[in-house]
């Protein structure tokens, strides 16, 4: 899988009393697509963050609120059970967002059961475990075809900060330097990124060589640093050649307090990095230690690059990242005018629809 985009959102609370209407508006949608398309496209679409946000605002939510994505993809999975649509659709919120065991009860073939599970697990620990920003994840949907092209949409939260982010993946590479999406960044420890591949590398060389005894006196010693420093950041970051980082960690990028050191107590040799997620017990807290103790003996660089960054859907009128590609905006437009007139909401409903498609337009 490869990491499409991500996205900021404020977190929110409380019914959606137009949920009927939202609804059979995205049935229009969605089968007009596939349709047209075919459910190849329908799952490239929603695995891009902002034609996602476009389609969530048609829907009638403001444009950063958390309940864009968890009732948006509540409705398709709906929709796709009662039209029996030939899409797979998995996940949800808290017990629902167990992929692995609700693909089971599925009339699935055995080969692509196997790849969902194993798409959807690690996903689910590259965002959790890779992404480390003091967001955890709460939300987990996947969205398939029987031909195994897929979509991964994971949501996490951070209840200090009262925010949620999105990550949208589709098929390629677990380990990508594409990332895109928009909204404000945080000191964010990256491990997924093209820059941490060599970090990577020392982090398996690490637990392959070494006794598990040497690897927790590494830990520990660094965890001291950083009790007697405030910070183990000036050890092991720099930037232009320039030491930064001085101020104290932010509590999730700290080594904690409590780490669960049968982890490290491995019989095999892990072969690649994607093994070693799969390591029951390990989690983000002992990973990020594994990580400062590889910068330690290996030199090896971390990236502090949030993924958080800007996207654009059809470019912009100064040319920055490309010019605005008029037609395409045009001829999604035309489908999505289509899909809202043939939706069997009723008029009102359908009038704000199509307001709000001209205000996205003439973004």
């Amino acid at each position: 899988m490869k990491k499409v985009g991500d996205v900021e959102l404020r977190l929110a609370k409380g019914p959606v009393p137009h949920y009927k209407e939202l609804k059979e508006l995205e049935r229009s949608i969605v089968k007009v697509i596939i349709e047209e398309f075919g459910t190849e496209e329908l799952i490239k679409r929603y695995s891009n963050p902002l034609w996602f946000n476009s389609l969530a605002c048609l829907l009638g939510f403001e444009w950063n609120y958390s309940g864009m994505t968890t009732v948006t993809l509540k409705a398709l999975k709906e929709i796709s059970i009662e039209d029996n649509l030939p899409i797979i659709v998995l996940g949800g919120k808290g017990k629902d967002s167990k992929i692995t065991e609700e693909v089971e009860t599925k009339d699935i073939k055995d080969k692509l059961k196997d790849k969902i599970k194993d798409v959807s697990i690690t996903s689910a620990k590259v965002d959790n475990y890779l992404i480390q920003d003091g967001y955890n994840l709460y939300f987990h949907f996947l969205i398939s075809d029987d031909r195994g092209n897929m979509t991964i949409i994971n949501q996490k939260m951070s209840i200090k900060e009262q925010k949620v982010r999105r990550f949208h993946w589709i098929n390629i590479n677990y380990f990508d330097d594409s990332q895109i999406g928009f909204g404000s960044n945080t000191k964010t420890l990256n491990l997924s990124s093209k820059e941490s591949e060599e970090l990577r590398k020392n982090i398996l060389e690490i637990i392959n060589n070494e006794r598990t005894e040497k690897i927790k006196e590494y830990i520990i010693r660094l965890k001291s640093y950083q009790n007697k420093n405030n910070t183990i950041l000036k050890y092991i970051s720099k930037e232009n050649n320039d030491y930064i980082f001085y101020q104290e960690l932010p509590y999730y990028l700290k080594i904690p307090d409590k780490i669960y050191w049968k982890a490290l107590e491995i019989n095999r040799t892990v072969e690649n990095f994607k093994d070693l997620l799969f390591i029951k017990g390990l989690g983000p807290g002992l990973l990020r230690a594994l990580a400062y103790t590889a910068k330690i003996i290996y030199g090896s660089e971390l990236s502090w690059r949030d993924p958080i960054i800007y996207t654009f859907a059809h470019g912009t009128k100064v040319g920055k990242p490309y010019y605005v590609k008029r037609a395409l905006m045009l001829e999604e437009a035309e489908l999505l005018r289509n899909a809202i007139e043939e939706a069997k909401v009723n008029n009102n409903f359908k009038l704000r629809s199509l307001r709000k498609l001209n205000e996205l337009i003439d973004i």
